[in-house]
C-alpha cells in the first residue's frame, strides 16, 4: 500500500476508491443555521466523480438537502433533492449519485425546524469515484 504523506492526520494510505473530502467551509456550511430557516451552501462542481455524500450533526432538528444539478453554476437541477432528517444532536448523511444519473455540481442546504439557530458540527462531504 502506498503512503502518502500529504493527507496529515488521514492515515495517508492510498486505498481501492479514489476520494476527494469537503470540509465545512469547502462546503459553505461553516455558519449558524437561523431558527425555522436553512442554510443553502456553497455550489461545488463535482469534476466527475461519481458519488457525493455529506454528514453532520445539528443542535436542532431538520434536514438536510443535496440538489444536483447538470450545469457547473448550479442553475439547471439534476431531479429532486435527495432528502434525510435530522434529529437535534445526532449524526445524520445523505448520499447522491447511486441511481447513475450525471451530475456537473451539488448544493447541500441544512434546514432547521427548531425555535432557535442551529450550530453545526462534525460537517464533511466526500465525493467518490465509484
Amino acid at each position: 500500500m502506498t503512503q502518502r504523506s500529504d493527507i496529515s492526520g488521514a492515515g495517508g494510505e492510498l486505498g481501492p476508491a479514489l476520494q476527494c473530502l469537503q470540509n465545512a467551509a469547502q462546503l459553505g456550511l461553516n455558519a449558524s443555521v437561523p431558527a425555522s430557516g436553512n442554510l443553502p451552501g456553497n455550489v461545488i462542481v463535482s469534476n466527475g466523480w461519481k458519488l457525493f455524500s455529506v454528514g453532520l450533526k445539528s443542535t436542532q432538528a431538520g434536514q438536510i438537502s443535496i440538489q444536483r444539478f447538470l450545469d457547473l453554476a448550479g442553475t439547471v437541477p439534476q431531479g429532486a433533492a435527495v432528502t434525510a432528517a435530522l434529529t437535534a444532536g445526532t449524526a445524520a448523511y445523505a448520499t447522491v449519485g447511486t441511481d447513475g444519473l450525471p451530475f456537473a455540481s451539488v448544493q447541500v442546504t441544512v434546514s432547521n425546524s427548531g425555535a432557535s439557530a442551529a450550530t453545526l458540527s462534525n460537517v464533511q462531504g466526500l465525493f467518490q469515484a465509484s
